[in-house]
């Protein structure tokens, strides 16, 4: 006997065949899931792109070291990895280096010097 509440109606075996249960799998496809590293599928090579105002041979901090450490291990791992940075006087506007893709861009005619006295106007000549 099976108890019905208010609004419920008794199923029908064709009712059952069509309904998705909690324990029924969809027919539809699923999407493949990326598998992880060392799994027998090798991993998608990527193409990178990094923006970075300070990248060797200018290094005033640890930004530029932290950016050539990263762009060069992607690089290694397989992937297509760019560095778009400022240009410095005696580097090339552009070379290959340590599998990694450097452009320099040009600074605009006003240079601004690196020692200011306020933090903030020094990251505002860069940024412009």
């Amino acid at each position: 006997m099976t108890t019905l509440r208010a609004g419920e109606q008794t199923a029908t075996a064709t009712d059952r065949l069509c309904r998705p249960s909690t324990t029924s799998r969809s027919q539809t496809p699923q999407p493949a899931l990326p598998q992880p590293h060392g799994c027998g599928v090798p991993p998608q090579t990527r193409r990178i792109l990094m923006l970075s105002w300070e990248y060797p041979p200018v290094l005033v901090g640890g930004l530029g070291r932290h950016v050539h450490a990263l762009s060069v291990a992607l690089a290694a791992a397989g992937h297509e990895v760019t560095v778009v940075t400022r240009h410095t006087d005696g580097a090339p506007l552009e070379e290959y280096a340590d599998g990694v893709r450097v452009l320099r861009a040009a600074e605009d005619p006003v240079a601004f010097p690196l020692a200011t006295g306020s933090l903030l106007a020094w990251t505002m000549a860069f940024n412009h």
